[in-house]
């Protein structure tokens, strides 16, 4: 199957869970993410997972990892927990129960523990965090800093870090810890060109400043 048709596959047979989703994610777009982030996240999960079980799995799960970032945190457990509900009985309980700590771990730094769904979910979102629809987002997501600070291309301020950037510029910087971050063959394969990508990226900004004296 191409990626169109695993699409199409896990809308159908995840149905009642894939439009649950929709809703509560509809208009919940905060701090660069979306439906739209969601959905990419799922699909990479499918497309670079070992099993196409996992791969479901690691689908699923895709499509409630931003649940933290739309809802408070009492409400988070409760709506995960309903819309995992919705895909008994394509799942076993211990099938769901590892989705569940998937979606509650991916943000985690890499585990040696960590299960097949939570590897796939966490390379997933690497790498849907670094696409070309990043230079968007880190806009969404930082819209209270600078575009950059000119005397600092070419290298980071001294006071950014990654949770406290002083500019997209350098938040853009801090995508490249993704790289080595991914553990799946597949994952790694398809992000050389999306990191590839950003620091030509960066190295057009740098350029085009230089160009202006």
């Amino acid at each position: 199957m191409n990626n169109q048709e695993i699409f199409a596959r896990n809308r159908e047979k995840f149905a009642r869970f894939y439009n649950r989703t929709g809703h509560l994610t509809a208009e919940k777009i905060t701090r660069g993410h979306g439906r739209d982030h969601d959905l990419m996240v799922a699909q990479y999960g499918a497309m670079i997972a070992e099993s196409e079980r996992v791969g479901e799995m690691a689908w699923c799960a895709a499509l409630v990892h931003s649940f933290d970032r739309y809802y408070s945190s009492g409400e988070v457990n409760t709506l995960t927990e309903v819309c995992l509900g919705l895909l008994d009985p394509e799942f076993s309980p211990d099938e769901l129960g590892e989705i569940l700590v998937a979606v509650r771990d991916h943000s985690k730094p890499n585990d040696p523990f960590d299960s097949p769904t939570l590897i796939v979910l966490k390379d997933a979102d690497r790498l849907a965090n670094s696409t070309a629809s990043v230079l968007f987002r880190v806009g969404q997501h930082r819209s209270n800093i600078p575009a950059c600070i000119p005397e600092y291309l070419g290298r980071l301020h001294p006071d950014s870090t990654f949770r406290n950037p002083k500019s997209c510029y350098d938040a853009l910087w801090f995508n490249f810890e993704w790289e080595a971050m991914l553990r799946l063959p597949k994952a790694k394969q398809i992000g050389v060109e999306k990191f590839d990508f950003l620091e030509k990226f960066i190295r057009r900004v740098e350029t085009e400043f230089r160009e202006v004296g």
